[in-house]
């Protein structure tokens, strides 16, 4: 039996029992969570819910087709990255490896019906949206898998986080400058540059929290991620500082007169963003489904509430 089966199958870390305190006999209600996360059903949603957020703060109509692009592109990506690159996920979260493990074919093929999913509904929208659609799927190639004389954008520290969090962020701020349904005018520019700088800083702090839970195994699987070359407490301190210049992008906004009526929200969001650093940085590697639930899963309420103002706002 080679090692990974090895590992996954003495496992006896139960993530939904324990996290949530529940006692074996309900552990069907911890395992929905578990599902959630595991399946990549939250980064999906969460993925739509950026976009959604973008479209809101923009101002125009929302294209609801392309929301559905992002979720089931999301959920390719990440599906795809599971089935592949199983290595770390020995270490950092054998319960996941365990759920694809003996699945891979069937979960490939989920991945593909997504993916050609999302590249019709982007094609309806035109070739620049279907492009844009694509992005984070080519920097997937150079992330986990590799381009030819170059080694994975993954074991590159910086770099990997900058590349792989400017994709994400940049599809969220040029899908609703594409959209038919509402170009966003002649302030464009500027909205893009505030928008994107909002879903960046978010997505890097998120980003580089999820390599502090996974410092243990990527450590041992020699990829150089932030946490593992620079340490907790200077990793925290970057959080911090990163966070931080949310405030002075609400500031900007705020004399600028962008974005108005949402500056609350955001401002709660930003200081939200500390709370969870300095709780999550406490033990790194533990609470993963946790870390999951209350960071990535922080667009949902997030985009929710902003959409809920801008509608409110349509009967006065």
């Amino acid at each position: 039996m080679n090692t990974t089966k090895r590992i996954v199958r003495v496992s006896s870390f139960h993530p939904y029992s324990r996290i949530f305190g529940l006692h074996p006999y309900s552990r069907i209600f911890g395992a929905i969570p578990f599902l959630i996360v595991s399946s990549s059903i939250l980064v999906s949603l969460t993925s739509s819910m950026v976009l959604l957020l973008s479209f809101t703060l923009y101002g125009v109509k929302v294209d609801t087709p392309l929301l559905m692009a992002a979720f089931v592109l999301t959920f390719a990506v990440y599906n795809l990255d599971k089935v592949i690159m199983q290595k770390e996920d020995v270490i950092n979260d054998p319960d996941r490896l365990k759920f694809f493990m003996g699945r891979e074919r069937t979960w490939i093929v989920i991945s593909v019906v997504s993916l050609t999913l999302s590249v019709v509904l982007g094609a309806t929208e035109g070739l620049g949206v279907l492009l844009t659609l694509l992005l984070p799927l080519a920097v997937y190639a150079g992330y986990s898998i590799g381009l030819p004389f170059m080694p994975r954008l993954k074991e590159i520290p910086v770099v990997k986080n900058v590349v792989l969090v400017a994709t994400w962020a940049l599809v969220p701020t040029l899908l609703p400058n594409l959209s038919k349904l509402g170009p966003v005018g002649e302030k464009g520019m500027l909205l893009s540059i505030l928008v994107f700088y909002f879903i960046f800083t978010k997505i890097m702090v998120n980003s580089i929290l999820f390599d502090l839970r996974d410092v243990k195994g990527d450590g041992e699987s020699g990829v150089r991620t932030l946490p593992v070359v620079l340490g907790v407490k200077r990793v925290r301190r970057l959080l911090l500082l990163l966070n931080s210049t949310l405030f002075l992008w609400i500031t900007v906004c705020w004399l600028l007169g962008s974005f108005s009526q949402y500056l609350p929200i955001l401002a709660a969001s930003t200081l939200y963003g500390f709370w969870y650093i300095h709780f999550f940085t406490r033990e790194p590697g533990q609470k993963r489904i946790l870390v999951d639930l209350l960071v990535d899963g922080e667009w949902i309420p997030l985009a929710l509430v902003i959409a809920l103002v801008h509608v409110s706002s349509w009967s006065f």
